[in-house]
């Protein structure tokens, strides 16, 4: 009976895994956010499933079309002070599913170790096809066990404590906390599954919130070995005035959809955040969208019981219109049947800003005198949030001695420009001539829940 069971689990995991039915030899898209362990976008990184592959961009997002279905793994590095960083988690792709959920941990390749073990029924039968998520800063790294229900989930942080969680269709969760991950080895984590019968619909997620984000998408400057970006810097001092979380813990990006999409040479990001709770049957969640309140369809399918915020960056995401979302619990008994689809929590909205553009002083541009700082319109706007630097943003970090703090900012007098006016003269600390300033503009609704971003200018004073 156990050797059936076995046997017909793994039929099932390679067909869930593989996406049985009509989409299954369909191509399939890979996207979502390379990040350091702390949650900060590494833009510049190259990002590839075999022989494809792309650079993440300004927030650390990347996109992967033309991918077969299947489990694949998705590999990211980036040379960082010299060093060699790198990452890699699996996911399996699946026709049927409008996008893909994939967070890719890099970390300095010579500092890492793995996890691994084994996944055994009740019988003590192993479990083929079971996932194993490690809990990471916005998503997990995913390993998937073999034929021999052997798992390693490889190139993970070492130095860290991870929460580790087991979860198979049919199974309930098991999870471990505490476990931490030592250079150069493998921590051993093994799990004994228990069969699960229904139990009931989970509730919807409470205090569903969102916020929309328009950034440039290109990288200000070619990747210098810093992970932390100043657009994750600048995100996260927005969440934390919101009460919001500092980092997002779950990516996905759906595919190319018809209508308007992101205009050129901007990403358009809206991330939702949760209050999260454990359940032993929880498998992951849907996440529903729509353009109206009634009009809600599914955009994702979060694969991960760790996932506690949606990080939507999505080609189709288009300014000046308003998208609400609603999130669902998943259980592990039906899926992949879908039989229990836990109701939706509050309805969440956002309606992403149109790109801003820092216009002047130009790139490169050289200036006398305290120079006056010119900006694009962006309507729906309350104010500009105007920041400047003495050299580039590129780590952020008040107690980090690399940080590059604004020498103008929140704060300062005359830096918080409100509406209609789209200029102001710095009024910062004495500019030296021959030296290189950055600057750029973030606009920001009345309820700083929708803000765009400018790309970084730079300027030379003489």
């Amino acid at each position: 009976m156990h050797r059936l069971r076995a046997a017909w689990w793994g039929a099932l995991a390679s067909c869930w895994l593989a996406g049985c039915g009509s989409g299954a030899s369909n191509p399939g898209v890979v996207a979502g956010v390379v990040t350091d362990v702390e949650g900060s976008s590494v833009a510049g990184a190259r990002v590839r499933v075999g022989s494809i592959s792309t650079t993440s961009l300004s927030n650390g997002t990347f996109r992967l079309t033309g991918i077969s279905a299947g489990v694949q793994r998705v590999h990211a590095d980036i040379t960082i002070r010299g060093r060699a960083w790198s990452g890699e988690t699996l996911v399996d792709v699946v026709g049927r599913e409008h996008n893909r959920s994939v967070n890719v941990v890099v970390s300095e390749t010579a500092v890492q170790g793995s996890i691994g073990g084994t996944v055994i029924d009740a019988g003590g039968f192993p479990i083929p096809g079971a996932k194993v998520f490690v809990g990471g800063p916005w998503g997990s790294i995913l390993a998937i066990t073999d034929a021999f229900g052997v798992y390693e989930a490889l190139r993970v942080p070492a130095g860290y404590r991870y929460t580790v969680t087991c979860s198979v269709p049919g199974f309930l969760n098991e999870t471990r906390t505490d476990i931490l991950v030592t250079s150069g080895m493998m921590t051993a984590v093994s799990f004994a599954l228990q069969p699960a019968s229904s139990q009931g619909a989970m509730p919807g997620p409470s205090d569903l919130s969102a916020q929309a984000w328009t950034v440039a998408a290109s990288v200000s400057r070619a990747a210098d070995g810093r992970p932390r970006g100043v657009y994750e810097w600048l995100k996260r001092q927005y969440r934390l005035r919101k009460g919001l979380p500092e980092g997002p813990v779950a990516s996905a990006v759906q595919r190319l959809g018809g209508g308007r999409v992101t205009p050129a040479g901007s990403v358009v990001e809206i991330d939702l955040f949760w209050t999260y709770a454990s359940y032993n049957d929880l498998f992951g969640y849907v996440v529903r969208r729509g353009t109206s309140p009634s009009g809600l369809a599914d955009t994702a399918l979060l694969r991960d019981p760790l996932a506690r915020v949606f990080f939507d960056v999505d080609s189709a995401l288009t300014p000046d219109r308003t998208y609400y979302y609603t999130v669902h619990r998943v259980d592990t008994v039906d899926f992949p049947a879908r039989g229990t689809v836990g109701p939706a929590s509050d309805t969440a909205s956002a309606q992403p800003l149109q790109p801003i553009v820092a216009e002047s002083p130009s790139q490169g541009a050289s200036v006398s005198g305290d120079p006056l700082l010119v900006w694009s319109r962006v309507p729906g706007a309350a104010d500009y949030q105007v920041y400047v630097w003495d050299r580039f943003p590129d780590l952020q970090s008040d107690t980090d001695p690399d940080g590059a703090v604004p020498i103008w900012g929140p704060g300062d007098a005359g830096s918080l420009v409100a509406v209609p006016a789209t200029e102001v003269r710095y009024a910062g600390p004495a500019l030296t001539p021959g030296r290189t300033y950055y600057w750029l503009v973030v606009a920001a609704d009345s309820g700083g829940d929708n803000l765009s971003a400018s790309q970084i200018a730079r300027f030379t004073a003489r």
